[in-house]
């Protein structure tokens, strides 16, 4: 039986102690972060080594742990989760004490001391001294660590109680609790199956018919079917690219201080959602991540995956000297990402030095990263059909030409003439140019900005300054004097238009300069002369043109349109040329240079009528120009975009302590020695195979791709155990291998180890396809078993290592907010594109924009990761915020609110039948009797409290609504 439960979750947690809490992501965090910062820039006065100098500064040691959070004579350097006592940041702020004292660090490196600090001030260095060198690794030892064997050949156990098993996995599990003489539970009831399958495979609570339906089909396919059913679906690429985004720090802006956005990284999102629907191989899924653009570039998705690669932090704020530490911290964040990832290893903890506890050297390390010497990151355009672009270029190129060609003749033959004779007419004083006052009219409206740019409005046809327009009438403007940006029109999304004449005693040409908020169209004559729908505020000489006049009157039309706020314009006409032609003009024939000779042609051309024609119609002709449909993919490219610093930009070194300063010879590429098993090294994957002397080399990234998919000689089988373990976890809550992304000496060891060597063998063995993996894990007894607790189990495995019971789980923070969308009716499943900041959106959670410096706070609030670095397993936190923000947020009110319309499908519904349809749709199950009577009674005393009016029920209802969406029950999946 059910028991409601009215915890609305209020518990708060206790924060523990840094050093015993520490991930593998904080280690990584600080080891890529911190310690190259400590290194480069503290421990020359503040180390061991420095006190074996004589060198040590108000003795303050930063090169271990004890010695960081001592300090010296002032106090504490580090108070873990306590910036405001930490004298380190207000040292590096520069407040108080100035450290580094020559220069303030970058404040993206003030940011990462920051975020160290409030995160408990993780710091693996157990030494007093973190100078003394290590010996080098002995790669063959490291070899014979779990981890890092070939899978091993698995037989299936025997065991006593064949019958629990529904699938081979069964007979692992039931071999570890019967040595424990243990159990499995039994099977679950079909409502709670079904809510637990829909959870896990689309994160997404079924809806009544469907929990009905499955109730009802007694057939012994019927759970079969239903699991087919579920991974078939669209959502199920939705909930577990979530998993793989948490992995790859994927965002959509740079972060740190101007957080500039990624418009076209949304990509790389839906590259993986596609990818996982598909059952994309997962091998092929790795490869395409990190070098997709070289293997298939022209495919867009293949483009979008190198978006893993690509999603990491970046910062603009850079001068000349700090950019090549930045490539370097760049290319850590790549590698590192790259190691917890896919690898479960913690790479980038050998930046510094040899990894601690793991066999992978920091030359292996710096190997690594070379890896990636080439490749930087930026927007670049995808066309869908490059052949027939080529073609229609090529058919407007050779119509095109003759228009180039008439131009060239005519500068080449003719326009020296015309020269002479401009020369010869404007030898004697000019008649002088005369400009009217302004006249103005409007503002004319339109819906939107485009609109009104666009619209034809009276005055383009016919300018008549004594007729009205409407309501509108000309007005003459004789305090608009020219050189001047004047911010008096008005209107949003609207057209104000400006007229005056220009009277010359000759034809002639006039250099005008104008300025605009925010489009300008400009008519001479009635002729169309500039159009620029460019957004911006109005400043002088934003677009400079020619005039061509006529002997006698001119017209000229501005048309100034605005999106919203104030707006103006700016003009200036000029009629003398620039001193430099002056001079030339001063200057006779015979006495003129080519080079002179050519910049004057050059002036002179566009004031010429006859060449600004030709001009013009090739210009015209140009705007025919094919224009294929261009979709911008911000993702990973050779040559790409990163920190330029000169000709090493494009290079890696070996790093002394990973100082990008103590260079100590040029680093090829290559990958770490313990996941390679073959004589001839890196060369196997980086040959072509070839049998040549001068063996040509693949691509680096390319043949990292084939390494780490290699099961025979490369990290195949390695990257084969951390994905089926990822698989466990997120079907399970904890993994085969409690820390999902390290494998190493500091991870975990697993608990059922030739399980994981079994479902890592299922995999390779089907193609390295996920869902037939999902599916054997769905199948099986472990997984369907209920979560109820026996005093003996909870004696002999109280953490529950061996599944004997399936506990609980909080849903994730997307998950929690899609539910909210779902049983409100509000949830739009439109798939992939541009995402929203909008946390009200009522998209799927996914599609939400992940900016890094304004990230969605009710995601925030449920422990949703900040993007920084992967993360392979969230925390769960319980804080009184959550429960507050549940029942005090405006959306989660419109939502409930939502909800109420739902279950009250007519006014005049008893309360007992507003309670079922709210228990069904919310918690996919029927109230049971005292839950009816409880709820019932609430609805119908908050009704009475608001006094009996037409719309107590409403807002009672509504109220009910709102409690059940604080339930634990909603946000917990058994």
């Amino acid at each position: 039986m059910h028991r409601i439960r009215f915890c609305i979750i209020l518990v708060c947690s206790v924060p523990v102690a840094a050093e015993e809490s520490s991930s593998t992501e904080d280690i990584v965090f600080f080891e890529s972060k911190i310690r190259p910062v400590l290194v480069e820039s503290c421990y020359q006065c503040h180390s061991t080594q420095a006190l074996q100098a004589g060198k040590l500064q108000g003795k303050l040691l930063l090169d271990s742990r004890d010695g960081i959070r001592k300090g010296g004579e002032t106090g504490p350097a580090i108070v873990p989760m306590d910036p405001d006592s930490s004298l380190l940041i207000s040292a590096i702020n520069h407040d108080g004490f100035e450290m580094p004292p020559k220069s303030k660090l970058p404040q993206n490196v003030i940011d990462d001391f920051l975020k160290w600090v409030e995160m408990g001030a993780p710091d693996p260095r157990d030494g007093a001294n973190a100078v003394v060198e290590q010996k080098d690794i002995d790669v063959d030892v490291g070899k014979t660590f779990w981890s890092f064997q070939p899978l091993q050949t698995t037989v299936l156990p025997r065991v006593r109680n064949p019958a629990w098993s529904t699938t081979d996995i069964d007979y692992f599990i039931l071999e570890k609790l019967e040595e424990q003489n243990l159990s499995l539970n039994s099977t679950t009831d079909h409502i709670t199956l079904i809510r637990r399958l829909y959870f896990d495979i689309w994160g997404l609570p079924p809806d009544r018919k469907e929990v009905v339906t499955f109730i009802n089909d007694q057939s012994p396919a019927a759970y079969h079917k239903l699991v087919d059913r579920l991974l078939e679906g669209q959502h199920y690429g939705e909930r577990w690219a979530r998993h793989w985004l948490d992995l790859a720090r994927f965002a959509e802006s740079n972060g740190y201080a101007f957080d500039v956005d990624r418009n076209a990284a949304f990509h790389y999102r839906d590259f993986v959602i596609k990818a996982f629907n598909d059952d994309m191989p997962y091998d092929e899924f790795i490869r395409l991540q990190v070098s997709g653009d070289l293997l298939a570039p022209q495919d867009i998705l293949a483009q979008a995956a190198t978006g893993f690669l690509a999603a990491g932090p970046f910062t603009s704020q850079q001068t000349q000297k700090e950019r090549e530490r930045s490539r370097y911290e760049q290319l850590d964040d790549i590698i590192g990402t790259l190691g917890t990832s896919m690898l479960g290893l913690s790479v980038g903890c050998a930046r510094c030095h040899d990894h601690k506890f793991d066999p992978l050297g920091q030359r292996d390390y710096y190997r690594f990263i070379a890896c990636f010497e080439q490749t930087g990151f930026q927007d670049f355009d995808w066309d869908p059909d490059p052949v027939g672009t080529k073609t229609a270029m090529d058919a407007f190129n050779a119509k095109h030409q003759p228009f180039v060609d008439a131009r060239t003749a005519f500068e080449k033959h003719v326009l020296s003439d015309r020269l002479a004779a401009w020369e010869q007419t404007n030898a004697s004083p000019r008649p002088e140019t005369k400009l009217s006052t302004w006249h103005h009219i409007g503002p004319f409206m339109a819906a939107d900005f485009m609109t009104a740019f666009e619209q034809k409005f009276a005055p383009e046809t016919q300018v008549d300054l004594t007729k009205a327009v409407g309501e509108s009438r000309w007005t003459e403007k004789p305090e608009w004097k020219d050189e001047t940006v004047h911010n008096t029109l008005t209107g949003n999304n609207a057209a104000n238009y400006l007229f005056r004449t220009i009277e010359v005693g000759q034809d002639a040409a006039l250099d005008v300069s104008f300025g605009y908020n925010d489009g300008i169209k400009v008519f001479l004559n009635q002729q169309p002369v500039l159009a620029k729908p460019t957004i911006g505020p109005a400043a002088a000489d934003q677009h400079v043109t020619i005039l061509h006049l006529n002997s006698g009157r001119n017209e000229l039309l501005l048309k100034i349109v605005n999106a919203d706020g104030p707006s103006g314009f700016y003009f200036r006409a000029t009629t003398t040329a620039p001193e430099t032609i002056r001079n030339i003009l001063n200057l006779t024939q015979d006495q003129r240079n080519d080079k002179q000779m050519q910049e004057l042609l050059t002036w002179f051309a566009p004031r010429d009528r006859e060449w600004a024609r030709l001009d013009q119609s090739e210009k015209e002709h140009l705007e025919k120009k094919p224009q294929p449909p261009i979709t911008k993919v911000f993702a990973a490219r050779t040559g790409g975009m990163t920190y330029d610093f000169g000709e090493d930009t494009r290079k890696v070194y070996f790093l002394a302590r990973g100082n990008s300063n103590t260079k100590t010879g040029r680093a090829t590429p290559g990958f770490p020695r313990v996941l390679m098993n073959s004589e001839d090294g890196e060369q196997k994957w980086l040959g072509d195979g070839s049998q040549t002397k001068k063996m040509k080399q693949k691509p680096p990234r390319v043949a990292l791709g084939e390494w780490l998919t290699d099961t025979k000689h490369g990290a195949g089988h390695l990257l084969a155990r951390v994905i089926v373990n990822r698989l466990w976890q997120h079907h399970f809550g904890t993994g085969i291998v409690a820390t999902p992304s390290d494998f190493g000496q500091q991870g975990a060891r697993p608990t059922h180890q030739e399980l994981l060597d079994y479902l890592a063998a299922k995999l390779i063995e089907g193609g390295w396809r996920l869902k037939p993996l999902h599916r054997l894990i769905l199948m099986s007894a472990v997984y369907r078993q209920s979560g109820a607790a026996s005093d003996v189990g909870l004696q002999r495995d109280p953490d529950n290592q061996l599944w004997w019971r399936r506990p609980s789980r909080r849903l994730e923070a997307e998950i929690i907010r899609d539910s909210l969308l779902a049983v409100s009716g509000s949830l739009d499943k439109k798939m992939f594109g541009v995402g929203s900041l909008d946390e009200a959106d009522v998209r799927r959670s996914i599609y939400l924009k992940v900016k890094r410096g304004s990230l969605i706070p009710i995601l925030q609030l449920f422990d949703a990761p900040d993007a920084i670095q992967g993360i392979g397993s969230r925390g769960v936190t319980t804080v009184p915020p959550q429960a507050l923000a549940m029942m005090n947020s405006p959306l989660v009110r419109q939502l409930a609110e939502k909800l109420a319309a739902r279950v009250q499908e007519k006014t005049a519904m008893t309360p007992e039948k507003i309670v079922d349809n709210a228990f069904w749709i919310t918690l996919s199950r029927p109230p049971v009797q005292h839950e009816t009577e409880q709820m019932s009674q609430f609805i119908t005393d908050q009704a009475a409290r608001y006094g009996n009016e037409e719309t107590s029920m409403t807002i009672a209802v509504a109220d009910y609504c709102q409690l059940m969406l604080c339930l634990n029950e909603f946000f917990y999946v058994d």
